[in-house]
């Protein structure tokens, strides 16, 4: 009993201190951090109920769990709704859980005012068992799908991430936990509907908190989760109408911006947590790219005007959220027009002076250093090996 007791007091403990944190950090992400600390708190509720069995007192909430636990199934919405806004740039769609979240609540009523003895009590237990099991089936699946199609697919290159394999595995961790919620639900629910006694499984209660405890301990370690972390996508069609053969750079951009420490900058994220995304759209937009490779005096300046962004917005971006300086990116996007050209045969009826400015850049010198800061290799090696 000890044993149990105290894993349910850790877990009760580390969950009162993630709750904290994501409650400091919400502004940050307030969607993706709100479903998560739904999730927490769901969690943190249960687990008195535990210790009640822990500790002996569990004839005093003998009846109280069951119509519980039909609220937790809000849990596997709350978990679809995460993934979804962390692998798409979406906004939260209010209406449309309205539904969803009805049903769990309407089910809870039912069996918590219905009295325990009457009649109507064995229709409720009837109408329980499909209504949870597609429930939670439902959601489970959702959330597969959706996390087939943006992290385990092999050959996905729809989404992009700095810190992907933290994303994966902390998407995937969870997922197995919910598999594993699910499945003893399930298992809990088909026994009552056959022997017609409430199933009260003691010994799984100090594994899921033992399993909470390793998702908490996930949370300490990899301190960006708490921030809300963030998705930045690949648009699928950022090519210039007039570069076509254009190959497009692969821009990393962080999913978390590098730490703060200047607090005009600070007061400045507040308002750019929102604009991020965007902006970073419009860097990788048909506008940007032909910006780029056909103004040669382009500069942040005049960037920021023609894209209709604040230059303090720019720059924040560049210094926050990329691991390139603006020349590097400007210097990558004409060096890949470049090779476009080179497979075009542009050279065949002209100099490579004429492919720099061709490009965007002033002369074939800073072509040359540009060529070889990206590619390892100057402008007549990739020559050679594209047109060999």
């Amino acid at each position: 009993m000890l044993f149990t007791v105290v894993i349910h007091s850790i877990s009760m403990l580390m969950a009162v201190i993630v709750t904290l944190l994501l409650l400091m950090n919400i502004r940050r992400n307030p969607y993706i951090n709100g479903f998560i600390l739904l999730i927490i708190i769901s969690n943190l509720i249960r687990i008195p109920f535990y210790l009640t069995y822990s500790l002996g007192w569990q004839n005093v909430f003998t009846d109280v769990p069951k119509p519980f636990n039909i609220l937790f199934l809000t849990n596997t919405l709350f978990f679809y709704q995460y993934v979804r806004l962390m692998l798409q740039n979406s906004r939260v769609n209010f209406r449309s859980l309205v539904i969803p979240l009805m049903i769990p609540f309407v089910l809870f009523l039912l069996n918590l005012l219905i009295p325990k003895d009457s009649l109507y009590q064995i229709i409720i237990r009837v109408i329980n068992f499909p209504v949870v099991i597609s429930y939670v089936l439902f959601f489970v699946y959702l959330s597969f799908k959706e996390l087939n199609r943006g992290l385990w697919a092999k050959n996905n290159k729809e989404f992009r991430f700095s810190n992907f394999k933290l994303i994966r595995n902390w998407l995937t961790a969870l997922f197995v936990l919910f598999v594993l919620l699910a499945i003893r639900l399930i298992g809990s629910y088909t026994y009552e509907l056959i022997t017609h006694k409430v199933f009260v499984n003691i010994a799984f209660q100090p594994l899921h908190s033992v399993l909470w405890i390793g998702v908490y301990v996930v949370f300490f370690l990899n301190p960006e989760i708490l921030y809300g972390l963030q998705r930045v996508q690949i648009l699928p069609n950022a090519m210039p109408a007039d570069l076509e053969q254009m190959i497009k750079p692969d821009f990393k951009w962080r999913s978390l911006p590098k730490p703060i420490k200047n607090k005009m900058d600070a007061q400045l994220s507040i308002k750019m947590d929102q604009k991020i995304t965007e902006i970073i759209k419009k860097l990788e937009s048909k506008t940007s790219l032909r910006i780029i490779v056909k103004d040669p005096n382009i500069n942040m300046d005049s960037l920021s005007e023609k894209l209709s962004i604040p230059k303090s917005h720019l720059q924040f971006v560049f210094r926050y959220y990329a691991d390139f300086t603006f020349v590097a990116y400007r210097s990558k996007i004409r060096v890949f027009h470049a090779i476009a050209k080179m497979q075009d045969d542009f050279l065949s009826k002209n100099t490579m002076d004429a492919l720099a400015r061709e490009c965007g850049f002033s002369s074939y010198n800073p072509f040359y250093a540009a060529f070889k800061a990206e590619m390892g290799a100057g402008p007549s090696e990739v020559l050679a090996k594209i047109k060999p």
